[in-house]
């Protein structure tokens, strides 16, 4: 028997390709949570990305969604799954889940930022 969680979860629009979020911020529709530690952050993130780190979850933090679409990432995606559910455990159910994360992220040709563009920047 599935929870509520595992269905949100596992509902195909609660994962969403690199190449969706892709558009959408393009579009100025998304708004990125990264949900990685901030040392791992600080080594590189996509930018405008917002750092809400899984060990201090809080919905709370969370970005507001001013109209634009909440989406969550990480590394691989197995981080910004369980923060998608442990959030929607809490009541918040207007997310959206990165598969793949940042890895996935680049392989789409996304721009990310490492920590030596920073320091040079």
């Amino acid at each position: 028997m599935s929870t509520a969680n595992d269905m949100i979860l596992n509902s195909p629009a609660a994962v969403v390709t690199a190449q969706t979020v892709l558009a959408w911020l393009a579009a100025g529709e998304a708004v990125l949570i990264d949900v990685r530690e901030p040392d791992e952050y600080a080594d590189e993130y996509i930018p405008g990305s917002v750092l809400v780190p899984l060990s201090s979850l809080d919905p709370a933090a969370l970005p507001a969604a001013q109209g634009k679409r909440r989406v969550l990432q990480c590394l691989t995606g197995k981080r910004s799954a369980t923060a998608l559910t442990r959030l929607a455990a809490q009541g918040v159910e207007d997310l959206f889940h990165l598969e793949g994360g940042l890895l996935a992220w680049k392989i789409a040709g996304g721009e990310t930022v490492e920590a030596d563009e920073a320091v040079a920047a």
